[in-house]
């Protein structure tokens, strides 16, 4: 999920959940839903509950558990750039987070455990190809 986008998860769950109380259960307590005798209002409003917890329990763990620090390997901020270069993963030795991307591309291996793995691949695919030299005619 992207953590842009949570609270409207948030509010959006709760804004569905009290205009469901309101139309249906004629209550201003949005879990008066949760408990009405309709089977399928039920699920909805189930639903709506499941949906407002889990978004609340991830913007909790983006703000309070991930730090606001920089990725080691990109030198982006973590969880700005989630979107571009995946979710967050943490290395289970020295427990430093990284993109999921970006651990990716140093062979899964965290740089900050092996330091040598910390120098700039270079990105010339190139290299390997023949080389064709242009001829000079003499001009």
């Amino acid at each position: 999920m992207n953590p842009k986008y949570i609270p409207y998860s948030v509010i959006s769950s709760l804004v569905v959940l009290e205009v469901l109380s309101i139309a249906t259960a004629n209550s201003l307590r949005p879990w008066a839903v949760l408990f009405h005798d309709s089977l399928a209002l039920k699920i909805v409003g189930w639903y709506l509950a499941l949906q407002l917890i889990l978004s609340l329990i991830a913007y909790l763990i983006i703000k309070l558990v991930i730090p606001d620090k920089d990725c080691p390997v990109c030198n982006r901020d973590l969880k700005s750039f989630i979107p571009v270069y995946g979710n967050l993963v943490m290395c289970n030795e020295c427990s430093t987070w990284f993109h999921k991307n970006c651990r990716i591309s140093k062979g899964n291996q965290c740089p900050v455990c092996f330091p040598a793995l910390a120098e700039d691949i270079p990105l010339d695919f190139t290299s390997n190809l023949p080389h064709s030299t242009p001829k000079n005619d003499g001009v």
